[in-house]
C-alpha cells in the first residue's frame, strides 16, 4: 500500500494498529494532524495521527516510511505529545501533509518555536 490520501493513511492505521484499542478509536475518532519533518521516533519524517476512543482515550499514532519492512511504513505509538516545531504541512498543496486544520496547526508550531 502506498499512502497518498488522507483514506490510505487511515485504513494503514486501521490494518496494522498494535492494539485493538487503538483500532476501535481509530474507527471512532481520527485527525491527521499532518506532515512533520522529523518524528521523535526515527530519524525521518512522517505523519501523526490524533486517535480518541469512545471513553475519550486518546493516541497519537506516527506513521513513516521504512523501505525495510514489507508495508513500506512503519507505525509508531508517542507518549511525549506532538512536536509541533518540526510540523511542515503547509509546505505543501497536498491535503494528506497540511492536515485536518492546518491553520491551527501553524499556529501551534508557531507558538513553540517562540518559546523555544
Amino acid at each position: 500500500m502506498r499512502i497518498h490520501t488522507r483514506n490510505y493513511l487511515i485504513k494503514f492505521i486501521e490494518d496494522n494498529a498494535p492494539f485493538t484499542s487503538i483500532l476501535r478509536a481509530a474507527l471512532y475518532y481520527n485527525e491527521n494532524l499532518g506532515s512533520f519533518s522529523k518524528l521523535p521516533v526515527c530519524n525521518g519524517g512522517g505523519w501523526i495521527v490524533r486517535l480518541i476512543s469512545k471513553f475519550n482515550k486518546q493516541w497519537l499514532i506516527a506513521i513513516a516510511p521504512d523501505e525495510t519492512i514489507a508495508s513500506k511504513y512503519r507505525i509508531w505509538i508517542l507518549f511525549n505529545g506532538v512536536p509541533w516545531k518540526f510540523w511542515n504541512g503547509d509546505r505543501s498543496k497536498n491535503p494528506l501533509y497540511y492536515g485536518d486544520d492546518p491553520e491551527e496547526y501553524k499556529l501551534l508550531r508557531d507558538k513553540e518555536l517562540e518559546n523555544a
